[in-house]
C-alpha cells in the first residue's frame, strides 16, 4: 500500500517511490556524473525534497542497473556472434552450389 508520503511498506522496511520529476532530475544528473559529489548531493537533496542518503542509494542502484544492462547486452552480442559463427561453419559443411555460366547467350544478337 502506498502512503501519502510516497512510501510503500514492505515488512519492516520502507521503500521510497520517487516521483516522475525526481526520477527525471536524478537521471539527468546521472548522465553528467555517474558518481555524485557531496556538494551536488546536498543541492539535489534540497531541490528534490529527498535525503542525501536516498540520493546516494539511488546513484548506487542506478550504477548497478547500468552494469546489469551492459552485461546483458554483452552476453547477447556474444551469443549472436556464436550463432553467426556456427551458422557460417554449418553453411560450409555442405557443398556450396557452383554457379557455371549458361551456354546460351542471354543477350539478343544484333541480326
Amino acid at each position: 500500500a502506498v502512503t501519502l508520503s510516497g512510501r510503500t511498506r514492505t515488512r519492516d522496511k520502507y521503500r521510497i517511490v520517487y516521483t516522475d520529476p525526481q526520477r527525471l532530475e536524478l537521471e539527468k544528473e546521472f548522465c553528467f556524473n555517474r558518481y555524485i559529489n557531496s556538494s551536488r548531493k546536498r543541492e539535489l537533496s534540497a531541490s528534490l525534497a529527498l535525503s542525501e542518503r536516498q540520493i546516494k542509494i539511488w546513484f548506487q542502484n542506478r550504477r548497478a542497473k547500468e552494469r546489469r544492462v551492459v552485461r546483458k547486452k554483452e552476453e547477447q552480442n556474444a551469443l549472436a556472434r556464436r550463432e553467426v559463427i556456427s551458422r557460417g561453419s554449418a553453411d560450409y559443411s555442405t557443398s556450396p552450389e557452383v554457379l557455371t555460366p549458361s551456354p546460351h547467350k542471354s543477350e539478343p544478337d544484333g541480326d
